[in-house]
This record gives C-alpha cells, sequence and structure tokens, in this order.
C-alpha cells in the first residue's frame, strides 16, 4: 500500500528507498535501483511516493536529491500534529455539546414521543440490570442507602461492571450507607476496599438507625425498595421526590460515621488515648517524640476520617467505637 501524501507514515519499500538516497551521493534513479538490486520501475513507483511527500527531488538531469529530513520530515510533522490538534478541538466541543444534545432528546421525547412514567415497578430479577442502567446513563452524585445483602449484591455487579469507566474517580460523588451488621461478614471488609477503590465513600448507622432502603442516581431517578417478602423495587422519577429523598440522605449521611481501618496503627490510638486525656498538643508531641505539626496534621487527618467536625466530635465517635475508653 503505497504512503498517501501529507502522511508522515512512509511504506517499507519507501523507507529503505529514502534511507539510501540519504545515504548516498547524488546520482541519477538508474543508480539508486541497481544498487538496490531493483527494477527500474519499481523504484519510479517508490520515488513518486516520496516526491509526493516532498522528502526527494529530481533535478532537471535526472539527478535525484532530498533535503535535511530535519526540515523535511519536519514539516510533515508539524503538519500531522496541527491535525491532530484541530481534531481533538472538534472531539472537544462535540464532547461539550454531548449534554445540550441530550436535553434537546429529552425534549423531543416530551413532545412527539411516550411519556417516561412517573414511577414503575422493578422485580428482583430485573433489580441488578436496571441498577447498572441507571449508573451507566445518570449524571450527578449516586447515594446508596443499603440494608438487605440481596441489594448489596445488585450494587455489586452493576459497580463492578461500571469500574471501569471510572465511577467515582471523574469526581462523581458516590457514597454509601451501610448497617454496622455488614461489618461482621468476614468478606465484607476486602468488598469495602474495593468499592473505596473505585471512588465510594462508606460510612456505617446501627441496623436500627436505617428505616428505609433507597439509592438516588443523580437526577434521573430513585430506587425505593418495597416492604415484604419478595418485594421488589419502586423507581421513581418526580423532581419533588428526589429532592426529598437527596434531603433524607444527607441527614442520614450526617448521622452515619466512617469506621476506622482495621490496620489503624497504635500510634494512633495512643494518640487519641492523650487526647482524651486532656493532654494539650505541645503534650502530646513531647509524649510521642513528635514535631507539633505532625500531631496536629495528624489530629486533623482523624477528624475527616471520622467525620468529626470538632475534637469533642472525633472523641465520641472513637469512644463509640471503642478505640478508646
Amino acid at each position: 500500500m503505497n504512503a498517501q501524501p501529507g502522511s508522515v507514515g512512509l511504506t517499507e519499500a519507501a523507507e529503505q528507498l529514502y534511507r539510501h538516497v540519504l545515504r548516498s551521493a547524488p546520482a541519477p534513479m538508474s543508480d539508486h535501483a541497481e544498487a538496490l538490486g531493483w527494477p527500474l520501475r519499481q523504484t519510479e513507483r517508490v520515488m513518486q511516493d516520496l516526491e509526493q511527500m516532498r522528502l526527494a527531488r529530481r533535478t532537471s538531469d535526472g539527478t535525484v536529491k532530498v533535503d535535511d529530513p530535519r526540515a523535511s520530515v519536519g514539516r510533515l510533522l508539524d503538519a500531522e500534529e496541527s491535525d491532530l490538534d484541530e481534531r481533538r478541538r472538534r472531539l472537544l466541543g462535540l464532547r461539550e455539546s454531548l449534554e445540550s444534545f441530550e436535553s434537546d432528546y429529552r425534549r423531543g421525547l416530551q413532545l412527539s414521543g411516550p411519556r417516561v412514567p412517573a414511577w414503575e415497578q422493578v422485580a428482583p430479577t430485573e433489580t441488578g440490570s436496571v441498577v447498572e442502567h441507571l449508573v451507566r446513563t445518570s449524571r450527578g452524585p449516586i447515594l446508596w442507602v443499603t440494608v438487605t445483602p440481596d441489594a448489596v449484591a445488585a450494587q455489586e455487579a452493576a459497580v463492578r461492571r461500571q469500574s471501569a469507566d471510572g465511577m467515582g474517580g471523574s469526581g462523581r460523588d458516590v457514597r454509601g450507607i451501610f448497617p454496622l451488621s455488614v461489618l461482621t461478614d468476614p468478606q465484607w471488609h476486602s468488598f469495602a476496599q474495593w468499592r473505596a477503590g473505585v471512588g465510594e465513600q462508606q460510612r456505617y448507622l446501627p441496623d436500627d438507625g436505617i428505616r428505609v432502603e433507597f439509592a438516588v442516581f443523580g437526577r434521573s431517578g430513585v430506587l425505593l425498595q418495597e416492604k415484604g417478602e419478595d418485594a421488589g423495587f419502586l423507581l421513581l422519577r418526580a423532581p419533588v421526590i428526589l429532592d426529598a429523598f437527596v434531603a433524607l440522605f444527607d441527614e442520614l449521611w450526617r448521622r452515619a460515621e466512617p469506621v476506622m481501618s482495621r490496620d489503624a496503627s497504635a500510634q494512633d490510638v495512643k494518640l487519641l488515648e492523650l487526647l482524651s486525656l486532656g493532654f494539650k498538643d505541645e503534650a502530646i508531641a513531647r509524649q510521642m517524640s513528635l514535631g507539633l505539626r505532625t500531631v496536629r496534621r495528624r489530629v486533623a487527618a482523624l477528624m475527616e476520617e471520622h467525620g468529626a467536625d470538632t475534637r469533642f466530635q472525633l472523641g465520641l465517635a472513637v469512644c463509640r467505637r471503642g478505640l478508646v475508653e
């Protein structure tokens, strides 16, 4: 296949002839064909490719000449990079237009197509596929409140299929609230770590602190667990209902707490014990042979880890978890 004009790529034959001419003194085409052991007609065809790309030229007496490749090949690279930049700009413009295209599409459906129902029932067997679809097509935060193991399994299948797209890595807010009882599951720790690795923030509430099980998918809908054995879910789309469930989640999130990782260091526990005894930062630094700034940074990190806004709240959180007496 011959190289096209304006393309940086060279065919194997074109590159061989170009390298040969670069290394040789100016000579007619027949001399180059003889040196390469090629038929003259084949050499002429390959030479046409180099001439079209302005990598080589023939003088009036038939001598083949080339310029410094820094200029000739560099010119081709500059042209190709310019084409790539223009293509990137077009793709970026198309991506930025995607949201408005989707808005126009939804508007068109509202005017001429069947209306999306305000609510619909989702059978237990369909829960996994519906969750996956909502994760993939929604925009905005994903907020889980989970009670039953079945719902966790449905989430797991969807989250694992979407993790390759960086479900939370692109800045999307993904948060989950779980009952404390799941922590007794020996497999939960690794599962929770994996979910955190794909961008999910996690907090826990006592089992009796979660009265309703639901998941909010941006502005696309809220999936609400029905009551009763073998019950499915209700998919609700009304904006006012979405706002209510987002407000409910925010309140539960405020009450819930993260769990200190199992590999919490003895140094952190010691620091918490000294804080609980009323030691000032300077005294803690002396007791633990640490710098004052190090102590303050670590206290700030522990407050963030436990969702505490004040040191008093941090003390309550770590006492509830039995980290200090």
